[in-house]
């Protein structure tokens, strides 16, 4: 997204913080989560991010949609 100028913008009021798993994010992954979740882009579920788990086809669909429409 950074290279064809299409990163999401927006301010969803939370950071990795807000989320109980958000220390466990990857150190290769951490701009970019940080990125998703500040822009609202990915807004977890229950508090947690869920990173290390399997996203859903709907889970996907919701974070694509969002993705366009930012």
């Amino acid at each position: 997204l950074a290279q064809i100028g299409a990163l999401p913008t927006g301010d969803s009021g939370k950071d990795l913080t807000a989320f109980s798993d958000g220390d466990k994010v990857a150190s290769w992954a951490t701009d970019a989560v940080t990125l998703l979740t500040e822009t609202g882009t990915i807004t977890g579920n229950e508090g947690k991010l869920q990173l290390t788990e399997t996203t859903t086809r709907a889970q996907m669909t919701q974070v694509l949609y969002n993705l366009l429409s930012k």
